[in-house]
């Protein structure tokens, strides 16, 4: 929390007091697709995701898993660093398909030159016992994160968004993990129709009477052409968050936090020319530093409104 001088428990930190050196996330696509669009729930998706299900900074799955991962070091690494990586499966279901498929695609990023851990992107109905014994198998080999994404512990939101299954199962595979020792992340969304500051907060105290690892907040932003933008047209809803009234929120969010969940993420990551509104999204790097400001300027840290 110190090494970056943040006011949060910053993931950045996290890395560097764990392995004593930077760690990149490497994103990766391993090809998967979703329960949520393949037709087995839906063929929808959530209403928020993208065509690439958020593989939009991957390589693509036409190549290989070696391939990317070398891709992604040219990209992201920096001469005379002493850098690790983190592979990233990162877009769509990444516990979806046949056990021996999973393995062989972890176990192939692992083998590769300084991997250090593996974070897995999925469902909490995408978690049978089989695929739960992978992962604790592959818990006591490596650093493993499972990312979720929750959004909202609201059902009226779930529904809204067409997630696909309830909280309830949500939770169910959340204590699974944790029970097995596994470190679990959940996403947020700020700013989903019709939720309401009391709606975040809900969230939040999910998060903390569930002792979560980590959290990836995002802030709504509508793509351009997407279904989030003809529901917004279509009920005649406006976007009226502004970026001082994100940061609000964001601070609010961070007080109320238990001071050791990890902050892996507090902005959305879309492609800039995609986004139709907010404008203010598509400067990560100005939201990120008005945060900071806030949260000086106000004296304000993760954790100081947080009570067991």
């Amino acid at each position: 929390m110190e090494i970056n001088k943040k006011r949060y428990n910053d993931l950045d930190s996290f890395f560097k007091i764990k392995f004593k050196k930077k760690i990149i996330r490497l994103p990766l696509d391993g090809g998967f697709t979703c329960p949520n669009r393949d037709g087995t729930i839906s063929r929808e998706g959530c209403i928020f995701c993208s065509d690439r299900g958020a593989g939009e900074w991957t390589l693509g799955a036409d190549f290989s898993i070696p391939s990317q991962i070398r891709d992604q070091k040219s990209k992201l690494s920096k001469p005379g660093r002493k850098e690790g990586y983190l592979a990233y499966f990162q877009n769509f279901t990444n516990t979806y398909g046949e056990v021996h498929r999973l393995r062989d695609l972890y176990e192939g990023a692992l083998a590769e030159d300084d991997i250090v851990g593996i974070a897995l992107a999925t469902r909490g109905d995408c978690l049978s016992d089989e695929v739960l014994d992978l992962l604790a198998d592959l818990n006591q080999k490596t650093f493993l994160i499972v990312e979720l994404g929750m959004q909202s512990v609201n059902p009226r939101t779930i529904d809204l968004i067409n997630r696909g299954y309830d909280h309830e199962v949500f939770d169910k595979a959340v204590v699974k993990l944790k029970n097995l020792g596994i470190n679990v992340l959940v996403h947020i969304i700020v700013g989903l129709p019709y939720e309401t500051y009391e709606d975040w907060m809900e969230d939040v105290d999910y998060i903390n009477r569930r002792k979560l690892r980590g959290v990836k907040i995002h802030n709504l932003f509508v793509e351009k052409d997407s279904r989030l933008m003809n529901f917004y047209e279509k009920n005649n809803l406006s976007y009226l968050m502004t970026r001082e009234d994100y940061v609000k929120i964001l601070a609010a969010i961070l007080r109320r936090l238990d001071k050791d969940i990890v902050i892996n993420r507090l902005t959305g990551d879309g492609i800039r020319e995609k986004i139709a509104y907010p404008d203010w999204s598509k400067n990560k790097a100005g939201i990120l530093s008005s945060l900071d400001k806030y949260m000086k300027d106000k004296n304000y840290r993760q954790g100081d409104l947080w009570t067991i």
